[in-house]
């Protein structure tokens, strides 16, 4: 599946009803945020509401993701996948920078939010919301292979510990310390930069080429190959379900070119039937160096 049509299908099922699901509790926050006029709370809402934009950029990225290789892109449109996870960095970036001036203001202004039951009822509903959809999002993620929903995974459940903090503020609100809700704003704030270094960090792995497999677990598969006598030079660049391998492999200076060749198609064939991760494999055939037995 990793590497069809059904793949990015499935993977699209799940970002809508992710999307559908953070749609309605970012709607739920913003809505009873502005009601009590609790920052902490729109704030919260807010957050969700990037979730959701995250699940539309995810969509779009993927239909241009699903494209096959052309002359323009011999290597396919994969990219664009973790080019989409990218943006959800890009879009924490400008939620950070709205939340942390709605709390700065209220904390000059000194504005009071209204705390009532229904607050913790509500925000306590949303935190279980979330955790279904990190758990649903994460499992498929695994499942499909997708940096991309993982990445989601990742930004949705910053929102399980944003609303926690924002539970916490409330009750110091109820408790007589009203400075707690734009000070909840602002540990909105953090753990969604937090969340952003972290699909930052990921994302710029796969863009810049980073090694995506352990040599030696590719090493230990070609030396099982006949009249392999040795590899070298092993590379791997692309994403965890998507990875071009190229190495050098010895054999002996003796062996017949259409020998050699045909070893090499059984290197690339044991590869990709050990590690169904592998969209491509160049396998370099040369003779040991000087002083290999």
């Amino acid at each position: 599946m990793p590497h069809s049509a059904e793949r990015y299908r499935a993977v699209s099922r799940v970002l809508l009803g992710v999307l559908a699901a953070n749609l309605s509790v970012a709607l739920a926050k913003i809505a009873f945020g502005y009601a009590t006029q609790s920052v902490a709370i729109i704030s919260d809402g807010y957050h969700s509401l990037t979730d959701s934009f995250s699940n539309v950029i995810g969509l779009v990225g993927l239909r241009a993701a699903r494209k096959p290789p052309d002359l323009d892109h011999p290597y396919g449109h994969r990219k664009y996948e973790t080019l989409t996870a990218a943006g959800i960095f890009v879009s924490l970036i400008l939620v950070v920078e709205e939340v942390v001036r709605t709390a700065l203001a209220h904390l000059r202004h000194g504005a009071a939010a209204t705390v009532t039951s229904t607050s913790f009822v509500v925000m306590t509903a949303t935190v279980a919301v979330n955790l279904a959809v990190v758990a649903y999002e994460r499992r498929k993620g695994r499942q499909l292979s997708s940096e991309l929903l993982l990445a989601d995974a990742m930004h949705t459940r910053s929102d399980v510990y944003t609303s926690l903090g924002v539970i916490a503020s409330l009750v110091g609100v109820r408790l007589g310390y009203p400075i707690l809700d734009p000070i909840g704003g602002l540990v909105v704030a953090f753990f969604i930069a937090l969340a952003g270094l972290q699909i930052a960090r990921d994302t710029a792995r796969i863009l810049s080429d980073r090694f995506v497999m352990d040599e030696s677990d590719i090493r230990d598969v070609v030396m099982s190959v006949p009249d392999v006598m040795g590899c070298h030079h092993i590379r791997t660049r692309g994403s965890a379900d998507h990875v071009f391998l190229d190495l050098h492999v010895w054999m002996s200076g003796d062996a017949p070119l259409a020998h050699a060749h045909h070893v090499s198609h059984v290197v690339k064939d044991t590869l990709i039937a050990k590690f169904p991760q592998i969209a491509d494999a160049i396998i370099h055939i040369e003779p040991p160096p000087r002083g290999v037995p």
